[in-house]
């Protein structure tokens, strides 16, 4: 994102493992420089964003938090508790997911617009590495509408993500392009 500022996603323990996405307590995004890691376990008071719309429901004012604890295995860890959604990109999202004219996956700004904006994946076929425009993309390798998806991760991408990773995705906020459909882009924030 922007002026350093990331999309941080977890999940509520307490809440039946809810995904949650974090923001300050003033509504705009995290910091770069926060102390979130991916595999910390925080405790957190917060508090759900007022306004929420589909499909950004997961939105949530952080009022504040510290550090538990970390998870030693977070793959193992996630596939004991998350139903991820199996097949093509096109099945992401409540299967609202089609591509733009070249490819790039996104949920079209009209309804039906799916229930939320996190989740996870294990694709059934494998996605090669790609440099656009000093942007990492996906390609997913098997006949799609939607064949290409943003890399907007904190770690470094793999080359690959092969068929049968979990993989975790989340929909950009309302974007209009000038060159492309209006819509929610389909973003890759993390392979396990």
């Amino acid at each position: 994102m922007r002026n350093d500022r990331v999309c941080v996603g977890g999940h509520d323990l307490d809440a039946g493992f809810q995904s949650v996405r974090l923001l300050r307590a003033d509504g705009t995004n995290m910091l770069e420089k926060d102390p979130l890691q991916i595999g910390d376990v925080w405790e957190i008071d917060y508090r759900p964003r007022p306004g929420v719309q589909r499909p950004h429901v997961e939105d949530v004012l952080v009022i504040s938090g510290k550090r538990d604890r970390r998870i030693a295995n977070v793959e193992r860890y996630l596939r004991q508790r998350v139903t991820p959604r199996l097949g093509t990109p096109q099945e992401l999202f409540d299967g609202t997911v089609t591509g733009t004219p070249s490819g790039t996956a996104y949920v079209p700004d009209q309804p039906p617009l799916p229930t939320r904006s996190t989740g996870y994946w294990i694709p059934d076929s494998d996605l090669y590495r790609r440099s656009f425009e000093n942007k990492t993309r996906f390609i997913y390798a098997a006949p799609s509408l939607a064949n290409r998806l943003s890399w907007v991760g904190m770690e470094d991408p793999p080359e690959t993500l092969a068929a049968g990773n979990l993989v975790r995705v989340s929909l950009a906020r309302l974007w209009s392009p000038p060159s492309a459909p209006s819509g929610y882009y389909v973003q890759i924030s993390g392979v396990y």
